[in-house]
């Protein structure tokens, strides 16, 4: 969602099924932007790691368009995840890619997804459908915003999740052990997870 102050504030919950949440936020008013969409999404860094250890972001997005974005790293305040980001279109989804590596990035993570995208009043809220689990997630211009609309769907704000999907992965790797290397759905099959699993044990801050 591109805001004026290029911030993004947002919050995830977990979800067991998405077309029931389908109809659901549907049947609250929402309307429907982008139907259902798959993503292929590449995370860049240097050898060393440093965006990572600074929690920067450098990913290169591909579903119905291609898209390069930068996050810095995330303010938790308010009860929700808040940070600068800054995207831009691009044309060409390999030569992109080879920009980058030329530059001395390596692809350090891939990660898939199926994407629902909707907007309700000034909210911006989509269904990830990721290879771990299922989860809704709400982005607007503020905390207060965002809180209301969560209650105005029902979900449970206690069990918000402010974290990236890439240390919700992080975390399931080490709580159960997992060989996956990257979020692809050929790695998760067979496998499965509840609420809990991101709620408990995952540090949100």
């Amino acid at each position: 969602m591109q805001t004026v102050d290029n911030r993004e504030k947002e919050v995830k919950f977990f979800i067991s099924d998405p077309l029931r949440i389908r109809d659901h936020v549907l049947a609250h008013g929402a309307r429907l932007q982008k139907e259902r969409l798959f993503e292929m999404n590449l995370r860049f860094d240097t050898s060393q790691q440093t965006l990572r250890a600074s929690h920067q972001v450098l990913r290169l997005r591909q579903d119905d368009h291609v898209r390069l974005t930068y996050k810095d790293q995330s303010e938790f305040s308010e009860g929700i995840a808040d940070r600068r980001e800054l995207e831009v279109t691009v044309s060409d989804f390999e030569t992109t890619r080879s920009v980058l590596e030329a530059l001395g990035f390596e692809v350090f993570m891939i990660y898939e997804k199926y994407r629902t995208t909707f907007t309700l009043d000034p909210c911006e809220i989509v269904i990830d459908e990721m290879p771990f689990g299922n989860f809704i997630e709400i982005e607007g211009p503020s905390a207060d915003i965002i809180h209301d609309m969560a209650l105005r769907l029902g979900l449970d704000w206690e069990k918000r999740i402010t974290v990236s999907y890439l240390d919700l992965f992080y975390g399931l790797k080490d709580q159960k052990k997992l060989s996956a290397p990257y979020i692809c759905f050929e790695y998760f099959k067979r496998l499965g997870f509840k609420e809990e699993d991101f709620t408990t044990g995952i540090d949100q801050a």
